[in-house]
């Protein structure tokens, strides 16, 4: 009984815990798409970051966690702090790229 009630809370506490969905800064491709390629990307990340800031404070899961586990809070805002700073990151540097690329007034990427 005694596993039993072992394995369960170790399977309740790695349900709870925010994924790991951090994403790359930079990507060999991003120098090769177009002005329209580019706003598509910035607008997908600004959905991606929604999902990142829902992930963090008060959550279903850190509530669970609290009851459970509560150490596993910190870690799932820890990670959903990363998850929100990758975004940030790729944002930045596609914001460059667009910068240059499509607001320099030759428009020589599309």
């Amino acid at each position: 009984m005694k596993h039993l009630v072992v394995l369960l809370t170790f399977v309740l506490t790695l349900a709870g815990c925010v994924s790991s969905k951090t994403i790359p800064t930079v990507l060999p491709s991003d120098y090769s798409l177009t002005c329209e390629q580019l706003q598509y990307e910035l607008t997908n990340l600004g959905a991606k970051f929604e999902e990142a800031k829902d992930e963090s404070g008060v959550t279903g899961k850190n509530v669970a966690l609290a009851i459970v586990f509560w150490p596993g809070i910190i870690v799932n805002e820890v990670q959903a702090n990363k998850n929100e700073e990758s975004v940030n990151k790729r944002v930045e540097h596609l914001s460059r790229l667009y910068a240059d690329r499509c607001l320099s007034g030759d428009n020589n990427g599309q």
